[in-house]
């Protein structure tokens, strides 16, 4: 009798703690990220002049995460967000000239559909349509992140730089 006492206390003290391993709900600035690239995302980034939005982007790895602090974010009338990351060290050899001149010597990261779009072609386009992942909060700017997405060189006009684009996920990290 004893035995059946302890076993089923046993049983119901390992039931009981299951709920206390469970992950406590995450902060919202910290809730979006992944270690994979979500493909569906490329239906939203928005091609311009060219036939395809990878004929502007030159996919040079189609996922990959990196680390760095966000230095500064700015909106664009495409409706990406324009991110300017300062790499950690072990992520320089992603910069390339163009990023060391006309970005500052920053990698830029470029989640789509962040913010209202005004330019005439993307809205026709149409590529933002009930589509907005906001990634980015202001509360980001400062903090070291990770953020995952295809790794590009845009060749679009007077770019040339290497970005991540489009972004998957950002993730503020310690």
């Amino acid at each position: 009798m004893i035995d059946t006492v302890l076993v089923m206390f046993a049983a119901l003290f390992y039931l009981s703690t299951l709920g206390s391993h469970a992950r406590a709900p995450q902060d919202p600035a910290t809730a979006f990220h992944t270690d994979t690239c979500d493909a569906s995302v490329w239906d939203h980034v928005y091609h311009g002049t060219f036939a395809t939005a990878k004929d502007r982007l030159k996919v040079i790895d189609s996922c990959i995460t990196v680390t760095g602090t966000v230095e500064a974010a700015f909106k664009k009338i495409d409706s990406d967000r324009h991110i300017r990351l300062k790499v950690d060290p072990q992520f320089k050899k992603l910069l390339n000239a163009r990023n060391m001149t006309s970005e500052k010597g920053f990698l830029v990261v470029e989640p789509v559909c962040e913010v209202q779009v005004t330019q005439h072609d993307t809205l026709q386009e149409g590529v933002c349509q009930n589509f907005h992942p906001n990634l980015y909060r202001t509360s980001m700017h400062g903090k070291r992140v990770s953020v995952t997405g295809a790794y590009i060189e845009d060749q679009s006009p007077n770019h040339g730089w290497r970005e991540i684009h489009p972004v998957t996920s950002i993730t503020v990290i310690n």
